[in-house]
């Protein structure tokens, strides 16, 4: 492939699910990076729920309210005719589970946070029982697996041609440090050859990452599953 670089960078797709507090930090740079570049983010579903069902188990879109799928569903449905109703959607609830350890998996929690952006609280019902946000949903989750390979969150895209698994950060970058990591992430990916980069962290840095983590521990009311490998 031919080389990109960041300026030339006009749309990145990033998969998410609201449950993953390492996408949402990364979705944090994204965002930060974008002010300076100014590309366009096309904010796209990604069910971990899917990925890592275990055998024997219901599929989470085969439930009335299932923790991170049916929140994607709510932002598909605002998506359809608002990508910034959508974006802010993924904002509110990101912040108030990884970051204020509220918890937020119930119809209710749902109705509160599409009116705190100023949605309709009804959106979370019309939710239930509709296949064609299924359809939506595992359209975008399917389509990062088969054309990209994608296998968890955060995976990121540069102009609908290079997709890379992270940059995991925590806490996310800001300013000039989000420019840096931005121009690294585009210039890594045209490497075809480059499978993983992994940082090991000792025990001060283990520490941190933990008390970061802290308020996504106490918000979760699942338990996590990976089947799929380098998962996070």
């Amino acid at each position: 492939m031919t080389a990109i670089t960041p300026k030339e960078v006009v749309k990145v797709e990033f998969f998410y699910d609201p449950m993953c507090p390492f996408a949402y930090e990364t979705s944090l740079w994204v965002k930060d990076a974008r002010e300076h570049y100014g590309f366009e983010v096309d904010f796209r579903f990604f069910s971990l729920e899917e990925i890592n069902r275990e055998d024997g188990k219901k599929h989470a879109f085969e439930r009335d309210w299932a923790y991170g799928f049916s929140l994607l569903k709510c932002a598909a449905l605002l998506k359809a005719s608002d990508t910034k109703s959508a974006e802010d959607f993924y904002a509110f609830i990101g912040d108030r589970i990884h970051h204020r350890g509220q918890k937020i998996h119930t119809i209710e929690d749902a109705r509160e946070a599409l009116a705190a952006i100023g949605g309709d609280p009804q959106i979370a019902d019309a939710t239930i029982g509709n296949e064609e946000l299924t359809k939506l949903v595992m359209a975008d989750h399917f389509f990062a697996i088969d054309k990209y390979g994608g296998f968890g969150v955060p995976t990121i895209v540069f102009n609908e041609s290079r997709a890379i698994f992270g940059p995991v950060v925590m806490p996310a970058p800001k300013g000039s440090e989000a420019i840096e990591l931005f121009d690294l992430a585009v210039s890594m990916a045209k490497f075809d050859s480059l499978l993983e980069i992994k940082r090991p962290q000792n025990l001060q840095q283990r520490q941190k990452v933990a008390e970061l983590l802290d308020p996504y521990l106490k918000a979760r009311v699942w338990r996590s599953v990976q089947n799929a490998p380098y998962s996070k």
